[in-house]
Formats: C-alpha cells, structure tokens, sequence
C-alpha cells in the first residue's frame, strides 16, 4: 500500500533548494540567521505535528488504547516520533488528544476522510485528524479547488486494507518461509516483498532478515494481525489502515507538465497540518 503523505515521484523528488545569498537579506547577518531559525523552527513544528496525528490516530484506531504494549501501531509511531527527536511532551499531548481529551477550543479530535479528483483525473482519498471540522474540510477544498480539481466521491476506486511493514526473524531466510509462518495468522489476506526505496530500509534492524515485507490484512484487523507478528518475533516498523487502489482502476500519467502538478498538488496536501495520510490510483 503506498501511503502518499510520504512519497515523491522520483523525478521530482529532491527540491530546488538553493543557499540565498547574504545580500538577499541585507548587510546584516543576524537577519539571515534570524530567518533560518524562524524556516528551521516552523519545519521542526510541522514535523513535530504530523507525528502527533499520527500518535493520537492510532489511539482512536486501536479503541483509545493507550499503552504501547497492547496497541502496535501506537508503539510504532511512538518509536518513529522518538527517532525524530519528538519531545516527550509532545507525545504525551498527543496520546492524550487521541484518547479523547478537547482540542484548543473544547472540541474533541476526529478522524475524518475526504474525497477527491486532482490533476490528470487521478483520484485522491485524503485522511484527516481534526479538532474542527469546517477549518479542515475549508482547507482540503482549497488545495483541490487550486488545480481545478474537485471533492467528489472517490471511495470506490480503493479497497480499505490494513497494512503492517516488518523485518521477519533472520532464521526466515526467503519469501517462501516468511509466506508459510504469516499466512497461519488470522486476518493476514497477502504478502509482498517491498522495494529498497522504500525508507523503511533506511532503518532496519540488525537482528532480523534484511528485507521488509508488507503484510496485508482485514482492516479490523490490522493491530491483531501486527502483534501475532510481533508474538512470532517479526519486528514491526509501521501499522496503518489505509485504501489501496483496485488494479483495474489505475491512472496512467506520462505527460510530465501533468505529474509536476500531482507532486505539487501532493506537496499542498501534506502541508495541511490536519492531514494524516493521502492515496491515489496513479499507476506508478
């Protein structure tokens, strides 16, 4: 399942940033220092709360569980905010959001999901969690309304699937052992071998297999099925309940003016600190 909020076509993928020269802001140093603090603090911030989503979704999606133990995908985002520096109070914070504690204005969180079409006719499915809903739907409308797209019904372009991303025990040494322990658990539907590019390999165990499998589920499942691995000493990186494109619903896009826009419009997306993850069926 290829959750967009992280992903890049890869000839778009590294930015044009280029170091300013000083005169931009003047003789004065300390202004230059001052904006690249100011840039530095605010992509800090949003990283800080795309995290926090994610912590406080998997609380609302593991029931309002709150202990990493029982509930796998709040100990693996909790393990990702961790890696990135996310301070404890943030984390916190965010458990607490997530099991039911008011937002800034006395709202409470909820996970909310929209529909879409974007550039080239490819359809979106864009998640959200959010203390106020017509501030999020506002926003998300804007960004589609932007590249002449619109929020239209999309759902049936997808299945609902959950996904669990592991490193299997080193003593399972191919894909065929892996498939044989995996497919005794209840609620595992596939198995597929992932990519290198997928950043999961840039964190992997060293204890375990060096490949990273994705296994499918039920998505009611999805947790039961991540801590059975974990029971099998499988090493979790990652549990999300997400849609997955039907195959025969793929859009093909070769025109590269019309994929610079779909990264752009994907950019504008994963801005919107209330977004949590996006999926297309763009046929990669």
């Amino acid at each position: 399942m290829l959750r967009l909020s992280n992903f890049r076509f890869p000839a778009f993928q590294a930015r044009n940033f280029t170091a300013c020269s000083a005169m931009r802001s003047g003789h004065n140093k300390w202004s230059t220092i001052k904006h690249d603090k100011a840039k530095n603090d605010a992509e800090r911030n949003k990283l800080f709360n795309k995290f926090a989503n994610q912590i406080a979704l998997a609380v609302k999606l593991g029931g309002g569980s709150t202990d990493p133990a029982l509930n796998v995908r709040l100990a693996a985002a909790i393990e990702g905010a961790t890696k990135n520096n996310v301070t404890k109070r943030v984390i916190e914070n965010a458990i607490r959001k997530g099991s039911g504690a008011t937002g800034k204005d006395g709202n409470r969180s909820e996970a909310c999901t929209y529909e879409g079409m974007g550039p080239g006719g490819v359809a979106f499915v864009v998640e959200a969690l959010t203390d106020n809903k017509n501030r999020t739907i506002g926003l998300v409308r804007s960004t589609f309304t932007k590249v002449n797209g619109s929020m239209t019904p999309t759902l049936y372009f997808f299945d609902r699937k959950g996904s669990v991303l592991v490193q299997p025990p080193a003593t399972l040494v191919d894909f065929d052992a892996v498939m044989e322990k995996v497919l005794e658990l209840e609620g595992v539907e596939d198995l597929e071998t992932m990519a290198p590019e997928e950043p999961t390999y840039e964190a992997l165990k060293p204890d375990y297999g060096s490949t990273v499998y994705e296994v499918s589920s039920d998505p009611a499942l999805a947790n039961h099925v991540a801590s059975s691995l974990k029971d099998l000493d499988f090493y979790v990186h990652d549990v999300n309940i997400g849609y997955q494109p039907k195959s025969d619903m793929l859009v093909e896009v070769a025109n590269d003016e019309t994929r610079s826009k779909i990264d752009k419009f994907m950019g504008q997306l994963d801005e919107i600190d209330d977004v949590t993850d996006f999926y297309c069926n763009l046929k990669i």
